[in-house]
Formats: C-alpha cells, structure tokens, sequence
C-alpha cells in the first residue's frame, strides 16, 4: 500500500490527512484484532488461529481494488479487514515459537522473524512498480491477496501448533507440553460439557478466567514492553507507510524511484535482525556473561537512541544547519541506519514477554502491541495531517520521532526484569 497509494492519491486525489488515514485504519484493524488473538492463541490452536487471519487479510487485499473504486468508507473497512487478520500473526507465532524454539535461540529466531518481515517490505517494493507500471495498481492488491490464500492452504496442511513427539522437542518445550497436558487432565476432571462447541468454548472462558488480569496490568516489566513497543512502532509505522512518500516529495521522484530509494533501508534492517540475535544470545549473554535483563536493554536501547538520533539528524539536515545540504544519498544512509538500528528491538522487546511468562506469552505480547498500535496509528495519521499543515514538510514528525523514542527508551530502562513472573 506505501507504493499504491502514489498512483491511487493520483487517481482519487487523495490528500496526504487521507493517505494517513487509509495507512492508520489498518493498524486501527491491528489493534482491534490483538487481544482476540493473543487469548485465542493461548487458549485454543495457535495453528488454526494464524491459519484464519492469513485468509481473512488475504481477502482483504483482494478486495481492496473494488473498495478503493466504491468510496473512501469502503477502503478504509478493507484495511481495517486485512488489519484485524494480520493481527493473529505475532501473537500465534509466540506460543508456537515457545513450543518449538529454547530460550538459548530465542533472540536468534526472532531476529530471524523479523528479517524476513522486512524482506517481504522489500519483495513489495521491487515487485509492485512494474505491476503498477504492467496492469495497474489494482494487480498487485490481487496477486498479494492470491499468494496469500495460497499460502494458507500449505500452512494448514503442514504447520503444527507443537512437536509431535517429545524426541522431536527441546526440553523447555517439553516441560511446556507436559505443563498442558496437566492441565488437559485437571480439565478432564471438571463438570464441562465436553461435546461440541458448547464444550470447546467453556474449557476456552477457563483458561481465560485462570489468567492473572491485575497482577498484569500493574507489573511494571508489562508496561515496560509497552513503552518500548510502542515507541518502535512510531518510528516503524512511519517508515512503512511514508517512506516511499518522503522520497517521492522530498526529491521528485517517480513511484519506481521511490519505492527503489526504500529498498536498501529495509535490506540494513533484514540484516540486523538476524545480527541481532546472534549479538544479544552469543556476545552478550554467552561470551560477554551480561545477565538477560541487562542484554535486553542493551538491545532496545540501540533499537531507541538509532532511529531517535537519526530523525532528528534528518531534521536539522532539512533546516540547513551548518550550512549543510541534504540530498537523497544522504537521507537514504541515514534511515539505513534508523531501520538497523530499530531492528535490535528484534531481540529487546521483542521477544522479551517470552522471558517473562511461556504460558502467557501471546496475550501479553497482544495486550502491550495494542497499547502500540494505537500510537503508532496515531503517529501514521498526524503525519498526513503535518504534511497539509506544512506544505509538505516532515521536520515536525522527525522531531516529534525522536521525543517519543526517548521515552520509550528511558521507560524500558527503568522497569524491564526477565525474570519469569506469570506462569
């Protein structure tokens, strides 16, 4: 959509508060789909949760075409659609991910993940120009939407919620199961209907009953998550909604041209992902013998102070400080280094709600994202509100960028732990 919408504002003659709009009603669509799925995810197969929301935002994308040709209401309810489908990704993998994967990997697998959320960034990027340029900007909204399903279908016939067997298992993921499979025999024991929905529904509301609510809601690591959380997101919704944009207004390029000037910040955070956690799991834990809280924050704290620095660098550039002249190389190198730098967050916050809680891992992680989501919306609206305001300047969110990175930042300093605390 950050390369569609050039070609469609052209079309529709949207104004960049209405850009903003059609960016954060998808996160609005996140947020809403959260906390559903993270309870989902814990209470029930986060298989088939994963499953569903891949097929619910892969209709979505494909409708967007004919929402966007019927009015500005219909489009926004398409990517409020495909948010509230996207939402059960990170959550599912969370438990499935504390199933399969040891806490000695835990960062590396993470890093991993979130690399390969930036190559897709960059497949979108390389991929969608010459779609639009072939057969317009409604092919790519329909090729999307079909790998997806496509997807889908393989991750219903091979993916699992858990290891099959406990030879195929490693041991904490062992100890996890064998966690569950207590719980299926206390569960086996209570007077619950055990056919159908009826039952199925009823065993869902008592794990959901059996989660610590308020010792969540005021633990300080819990809020810490958040904070950081979602000063990443300010920074990261900006990036992969109007970065094709700024380039596009900020050096008169063409939709390729920007689309092809986004590509390499997202190849640096691919990188550093997967650097990421490798840094914090083998040099800071392993060699350096950092205890893991201290290495989390560590990680988040580079994940802060880099795209907070870099904003604000951008900025003054901008203003002509010093005498200095930014051009496209220069603004470029720079968010290579704000998306690099933002990615170590890969193996600070997030994977940290792992550390704190196995059980409860995907609701914590889908209660703090929403608390993020909402501000990184915000930040993706009041973006295209700046742009109207200011002719198209974006000092005033780089400044803003950089206060809110700080906060987020000095929070998690202050009230992160690892310690495992709800099981």
């Amino acid at each position: 959509m950050s390369v569609a919408i050039l070609p469609m504002s052209e079309q529709f003659g949207y104004s960049d508060s209405v850009k903003g709009l059609i960016a954060s009603a998808f996160s609005l669509g996140y947020c809403i789909g959260l906390v559903p799925a993270g309870v989902a995810s814990s209470s029930s197969s986060p298989k088939m949760v994963l499953g569903i929301g891949l097929v619910v935002w892969s209709l979505a994308q494909a409708l967007t075409p004919a929402a966007a040709e019927n009015s500005v209401l219909s489009l926004l309810l398409a990517r409020v659609g495909m948010g509230i489908g996207e939402a059960a990704a990170i959550p599912s993998i969370q438990v499935i991910a504390a199933n399969f994967v040891p806490q000695r990997f835990r960062s590396q697998f993470w890093g991993l993940l979130t690399a390969s959320l930036s190559m897709g960034t960059i497949g979108a990027y390389t991929l969608t120009p010459p779609l639009v340029d072939s057969a317009g900007w409604q092919s790519a909204f329909f090729i999307y939407g079909g790998a997806g399903i496509a997807i889908s279908a393989l991750w219903f016939a091979l993916g699992a919620d858990e290891p099959k067997s406990r030879d195929a298992c490693f041991p904490e993921a062992c100890e996890l199961e064998e966690e569950a499979e207590a719980t299926r025999r206390v569960d086996a024991t209570k007077p619950v209907d055990e056919s159908g929905v009826a039952g199925a529904m009823e065993r869902a509301m008592e794990r959901v009953r059996e989660v610590p609510w308020s010792d969540m809601a005021v633990s300080r690591p819990v809020w810490a998550l958040a904070a950081a959380h979602s000063a990443s997101n300010f920074f990261l919704y900006f990036a992969l909604s109007w970065l094709p944009t700024y380039f596009a207004y900020q050096f008169n390029l063409s939709t390729a041209g920007a689309a092809s000037a986004s590509q390499l910040p997202f190849v640096a955070a691919a990188v550093a992902s997967v650097s990421a956690g490798a840094i914090c799991d083998r040099v800071l834990v392993g060699w350096a013998g950092l205890p893991l809280t201290r290495a989390r924050k560590v990680m988040q704290g580079i994940a802060c102070v880099g795209p907070g620095a870099a904003m604000v660098s951008l900025a003054l550039l901008a203003s002509g400080v010093a005498g200095l002249e930014l051009n496209q190389n220069t603004a470029q190198a720079i968010f290579v280094g704000a998306l690099a730098c933002q990615s170590f967050s890969a193996a600070g916050f997030g994977c940290a709600a792992q550390d704190i809680s196995r059980r409860y891992s995907s609701l914590l992680y889908g209660s703090t994202s929403a608390v993020s989501v909402v501000v990184g919306a915000f930040g993706q609206y009041f973006t295209g509100v700046i742009l109207d305001l200011t002719d198209r300047d974006f000092s005033a969110m780089f400044y803003l960028t950089g206060a809110v990175e700080l906060c987020g930042v000095l929070m998690f300093t202050a009230w992160w732990n690892s310690e495992r605390t709800f099981e």
